[in-house]
C-alpha cells in the first residue's frame, strides 16, 4: 500500500496541474475589435477608427445622425487594416473609413510602399471596361490634404485616399450627388480624421 503512495500523488499532482492548465486557457482576455490582429501580428498603436469622426461631424456633412458603427481590423500583407462601417439612418448615406499602418512582426510592411503601388505604379496599364471601351479611371490628385491624396472612382461612387506620415487611410461616402459632391465631403471627412492622426 505504501508503494503506492508515490504514484497515487504523482497521478493527483498531474490531474491537478492539468486543471489549471485547462483554466488558464479559458482565461478571458483583453477586450479586441473583431477580427482584430493578434498579439505580435497587428499594428503596435492600435487606431479605433470608429473614434476618429464623431456623430454631430458626420451629421454635419451627410446631413443625417449617425445610428451605430462597426469595427473590423485585419492584417494582410505586412499591413494592419482597421475600419469602420458609420451606419446612418439610411444605409445609402453611410459612410466607410479604413486606416492602414504598419503590422508588428517579421514581415511587417511600411504603408507608403502600399501607397506607391497604387497611386505611382504602372501607369501604362490604364484599366479599360469590360466592352473594352478606354475609359480614364486613373486617380485624380487632391491638393491640400494630408501629405498626398488621391480620389480613386468606382463602380459605384469613388473613395478619397489620404496619406499622413507612414499611415493612409480612405473614406468613402454614400448617398445623393454627383461626383464632385462626394469628393467635397469625403475631403472635409478626410481632413478631420488626419487631424486625429
Amino acid at each position: 500500500m505504501r508503494a503506492c503512495l508515490p504514484v497515487l500523488a504523482f497521478c493527483l499532482i498531474f490531474a491537478i496541474a492539468g486543471c489549471l492548465k485547462q483554466e488558464t486557457a479559458r482565461a478571458p482576455t483583453s477586450p479586441q475589435l473583431a477580427n482584430a490582429p493578434e498579439a505580435g501580428q497587428g499594428a503596435t498603436n492600435v487606431i479605433d477608427a470608429c473614434s476618429l469622426l464623431t456623430s454631430k461631424e458626420i451629421e454635419a456633412i451627410q446631413g443625417a445622425a449617425l445610428k451605430d458603427t462597426k469595427p473590423s481590423a485585419n492584417s494582410q500583407g505586412g499591413l494592419a487594416v482597421w475600419q469602420c462601417y458609420f451606419l446612418l439612418p439610411s444605409a445609402a448615406d453611410s459612410i466607410v473609413l479604413t486606416v492602414t499602418q504598419r503590422a508588428d512582426g517579421s514581415n511587417s510592411r511600411d504603408p507608403k510602399e502600399s501607397w506607391d503601388e497604387m497611386f505611382h505604379g504602372d501607369k501604362e496599364n490604364a484599366s479599360t471596361r469590360e466592352d473594352g471601351e478606354k475609359e480614364s479611371v486613373g486617380p485624380q490628385k487632391i491638393i491640400s490634404l494630408g501629405d498626398e491624396a488621391f480620389w480613386a472612382r468606382q463602380r459605384f461612387g469613388g473613395a478619397m485616399y489620404a496619406l499622413k506620415g507612414n499611415i493612409y487611410i480612405s473614406i468613402s461616402v454614400g448617398g445623393p450627388g454627383d461626383q464632385p459632391t462626394k469628393i467635397q465631403k469625403s475631403k472635409a471627412l478626410a481632413e478631420i480624421v488626419l487631424k486625429r492622426l
